[in-house]
């Protein structure tokens, strides 16, 4: 069976981040300079995760409580989690399934109704589209987040238009560093401030990020398909739900603790790591080609981000009248199918009922990238019949 974790690593990387030497704080220094060079649209903010800097940056924002947020209405759970940690109330904002993101106009249109003055919007999937309302927004003195956790890609660098773009590279994202995020601030004293704040946090250990990085090193070596099969067929013997089991270890933060566990600095080893996967060789084209050569011939309405800017493909996802039966046919054919391999939800489903169609019908297939052509082609007649029928 193919595995649908695909993790955007090497081995000699991985095998580094578990038993490599020590990590000196000058390569910790130089690491640090090497992405704030990298990211140079802007002022570059390092942290442990995304979630850390989002949940640093509300804090110096310190928004008066009960104020409003919009989010685009399809978002990573934690976010809103955190928004609500800071006593904030989140608004969605409902998506265009062509192009994945609120039409034009709609946060707009949200933002006069709420008078929040913060917005964010993030890219799905892998697709990023120019944020109309941007320039509008900040003129009404909306500060506007960009959250491009998933669309990190050549040779997409952001919208200047927005306040901060946030950059995740996390255990299942493109360049993973098995943690850590970036943010790019246009106003370098706000930048200053959260990572000054940064700075207060107690400092992960090695030995964490080591053991961590040994855990997704097992788990890689098993996502060959034989072993893969093997694992799948042991958890289901064991009473286990394979797909849980698979989503819950690919995440980075869970729990009722989760503002704990986010305010901690990222350690040597995560920095230097990062900064040698955010600035590696990286040309998105061939993942896209291949996405599309296995979406050829699936009807419209199946397909995702079709009208979208531009489109990396992060992960293949498509749309199911029955998503539990094509689930079900595509693992039966031996690829690795699912309905929540992470940690997007609807927000706010009244507001937002396209967002709550799209999560309700999604299934996610084994990204194409790492098959060969014939299972490519096995894996697009699988689709066709299994979507079709």
């Amino acid at each position: 069976m193919h595995c649908r974790l695909k993790f955007d690593i090497g081995w000699r990387s991985l095998l580094w981040a578990t038993a490599g030497p020590p990590v000196r704080k000058a390569r910790a220094d130089r690491a640090s300079l090497k992405l704030r060079q990298h990211f140079h649209q802007g002022t570059a903010v390092a942290g442990l995760s995304v979630r850390t800097i989002f949940d640093a940056l509300l804090s110096e924002l310190a928004l008066p409580g009960g104020s409003t947020v919009l989010m685009s209405g399809v978002n990573v759970q934690n976010m809103a989690d955190i928004v609500r940690q800071h006593q904030l109330e989140v608004r969605g904002v409902d998506i265009d399934l062509e192009r994945l993101s609120p039409a034009a106009g709609a946060l707009l249109d949200a933002q006069h109704d709420t008078g929040a003055q913060l917005c964010v919007v993030a890219h799905l999937f892998g697709s990023t589209n120019r944020i109309s309302d941007a320039a509008r927004l900040r003129e009404r003195g909306v500060f506007v987040v960009e959250d491009a956790a998933q669309a990190f890609a050549a040779p997409y660098r952001g919208c200047t238009e927005t306040d901060v773009t946030l950059y995740s590279f996390g255990p299942i994202k493109r360049c993973t560093a098995l943690g850590g995020g970036v943010a790019v601030f246009q106003n370098a004293d706000l930048a200053a401030r959260v990572q000054a704040r940064l700075d207060t946090y107690p400092q992960r250990s090695d030995i964490w990020y080591r053991r961590r990085a040994l855990k997704y090193l097992v788990l890689k070596a098993l996502s060959t398909p034989l072993a893969f099969a093997a694992l799948h067929r042991s958890l289901a013997w064991l009473g286990r739900d394979p797909d849980e089991f698979l989503g819950g270890i690919a995440r980075g933060f869970s729990g009722p603790s989760l503002v704990e566990a986010l305010r901690a600095r990222a350690p040597a080893r995560l920095l230097a790591l990062l900064a040698a996967q955010v600035t590696r060789t990286d040309d998105s084209s061939t993942r896209a080609e291949l996405c599309r050569e296995v979406l050829d011939g699936l009807p419209k309405g199946v397909r995702l981000g079709d009208a979208a800017d531009t489109h990396a493909y992060w992960v293949l996802p498509v749309l199911a009248a029955d998503p539990d039966s094509v689930v079900a046919s595509l693992r039966r054919a031996g690829f690795d199918a699912t309905r929540g391999a992470t940690s997007l939800r609807a927000l706010s489903p009244t507001d937002t009922p396209v967002a709550t169609r799209l999560m309700a019908n999604i299934v996610y297939v084994p990204h194409p990238i790492a098959l060969d052509r014939h299972t490519r082609d096995r894996l697009r007649m699988a689709m066709a019949e299994a979507l079709v029928s």
